[in-house]
């Protein structure tokens, strides 16, 4: 009997013995040079609840999870990155009691491509290696990871490398100072990309699709239409369950439900603060270059629309603390346009580059992370991670070793 062969997943890979020689190398590198400092090596599942990689990363990486329902019935994910298992591991064990913990990691991460990555044929699965710095903030702490980050590739004979400095903390609080909704400040922060390639259009279109740049009439008749939906609802619950049915639904009363609905659709932000809101990020989004410069030209801007531009300041201290810890002022870059797509992160967020200015990891700094996966009180993160395939690829170290 013949049989057709079975072929590997569609945007999987193959490695073989050589290639797991230099990913090993790799991971030897990293592990003596963060041991030095003080890091030990962690291992999480490779399979997680997929409700752990929800909580706090936003929609764009709901999208590209490889889910599933295991056979004990739960909703479990294979592991998109590293960053949430440890977190999780940290909280679960009772890690964090005293002295910063200082852990590190290697191993596969799975991550359906979107995009630009799907149309660039970027596999579906990469080896990540990183580390997490847990328990310590401020300017001294963000220094240490970016640091050990751009270390680890001249040790990793990449070619060239240096790194591109952001800070999603400082759009937080301007967005904040516009007296804007945390579902507007999301929605915001989230169309930086869309905005620092040009398309306000597009960005105002989604806004007005989603309801934030709807007045009066419009405000009014989604509240209009709400209630008469709870009513419907109400009326049909009534009718099918008779005395048996109390009026409410679920804990709440058809009151609580209609006035919970109305509150949420009149909670709307004054259309002329979002569009203020995109013209500040179309220009905020595109400002890059050496530190100094782009800090300067990001005060500008920012006093321009009548903010406090205090915060960027921030900016100033990180990059001082990578200095002082022995980086060249020629490695660091800054780009106020510089987001995540996953938006645990809080303060200071880094692209680290190699010569041929292609991303070959990343992180940033993620200080409401262990409270929204369960830790007794909030505490101060940061990390990052390298996609390894990409590293290697760009290490003549590694490639003729």
């Amino acid at each position: 009997m013949d049989f057709d062969s079975i072929k590997k997943l569609p945007l999987l890979k193959d490695y073989d013995a050589g290639d797991w020689i230099q990913f090993h190398q790799a991971s030897e590198i990293c592990r003596a040079a963060l041991s030095e400092r003080g890091y030990r090596r962690i291992d999480t599942p490779i399979i997680e609840r997929t409700e752990l990689f929800l909580r706090k990363s936003g929609g764009e990486l709901a999208s590209q999870l490889y889910s599933f329902t295991d056979p004990g019935g739960y909703e479990v994910s294979l592991r998109p990155e590293f960053t949430a298992p440890v977190i999780r591991h940290v909280v679960e064990t009772g890690l964090l009691c005293g002295d910063p913990l200082r852990l590190e990691y290697s191993g596969p991460v799975f991550r359906y491509p979107s995009g630009d990555e799907f149309n660039n044929g970027m596999s579906g699965s990469f080896t990540q290696s990183g580390a997490e710095l847990i328990g310590a903030g401020g300017p001294g702490a963000d220094g240490e990871v970016i640091f050990i980050a751009l270390e680890g590739l001249h040790l990793l004979g990449v070619d060239r490398p240096g790194i591109a400095l952001g800070h999603v903390g400082i759009i937080w609080e301007l967005l904040k100072q516009m007296d804007l909704s945390e579902r507007a400040q999301l929605f915001l922060i989230n169309s930086v990309p869309m905005l620092a390639a040009g398309e306000r259009e597009m960005v105002a279109e989604r806004a007005s699709q989603i309801g934030l740049l709807e007045i009066g009439d419009a405000v009014n008749a989604r509240v209009n239409r709400a209630s008469a939906s709870v009513e419907q609802i109400d009326a049909v619950l009534g009718h099918s369950l008779g005395s048996s049915y109390s009026g409410s639904l679920g804990q709440r009363s058809t009151d609580d439900v209609l006035q919970r609905l109305t509150d949420k659709i009149k909670t709307k932000d004054a259309p002329e603060a979002v569009n203020s809101a995109i013209e500040l990020l179309s220009k905020l989004s595109n400002v890059a270059g050496t530190p100094s410069d782009a800090v300067a030209e990001g005060r500008n801007v920012i006093k321009a629309a009548g903010l406090n531009d205090e915060n960027v300041g921030l900016l100033e201290d990180i990059v001082s603390a990578v200095e002082s810890a022995g980086a060249s002022a020629g490695d660091i870059t800054v780009d106020l346009g510089l987001v995540r797509e996953i938006s645990y992160y809080t303060g200071v967020v880094f692209d680290l580059k190699s010569g041929d200015d292609q991303t070959v990891g990343g992180g940033g700094r993620y200080d409401g992370l262990v409270g929204a996966l369960g830790g007794e009180r909030e505490t101060p993160a940061a990390g990052f991670a390298y996609n390894m395939d990409r590293v290697i690829a760009r290490s003549e170290t590694l490639k003729n070793g």
